[in-house]
């Protein structure tokens, strides 16, 4: 199950990405995550390892989580490792001339196949677009007034 979600802020990328990869500020702008934790020592770059216990419909999942592309203000990748959140994301940003473009994507593995595919693709899809949507309108939202306190 794949979705993208994108975004505008009025922020410069530099910006958007320390708010972005400030991990433990996460919960600040995305709504489905309770707290983020660091379990390496790195915090930045290929390896960096975070648990977030995230609200999926109600229940406490363990999203554990690895940076496997880490391109400076540009992309964070990760692979999800838990048990029940399996997959690919990343954050993309790009200047657009009046700000950033934030651009992330999930590619989640569903559980129970070709069922699991169509129950996600056809239920859980659209409230995931909406929480993602509203999620990285808060992430502009935070760079932008970050962005305003430094001028």
């Amino acid at each position: 199950m794949r979705l993208e979600v994108d975004v505008r802020s009025a922020a410069p990328r530099r910006t958007v990405w320390e708010v972005l990869t400030h991990w433990e500020r996460q919960p600040e702008w995305m709504l489905d995550a309770k707290e983020v934790h660091v379990l390496t020592p790195e915090r930045t770059g290929e390896g960096v390892t975070i648990r977030c216990p995230t609200n999926l419909f109600g229940l406490t999942v363990q999203d554990v989580m690895r940076v496997t592309r880490w391109e400076d203000e540009q992309v964070l990748e990760v692979t999800h490792l838990g048990k029940i959140i399996t997959g690919t994301g990343a954050f993309e940003l790009s200047d657009d001339g009046e700000g950033t473009l934030i651009h992330w994507w999930e590619e989640i593995d569903p559980p129970l196949g070709a069922l699991g595919e169509w129950g996600a693709s056809t239920f859980v899809l659209p409230i995931i677009r909406r929480i993602f949507t509203r999620s990285l309108g808060n992430l502009a939202a935070l760079a932008e007034q970050e962005s305003a306190a430094r001028a």
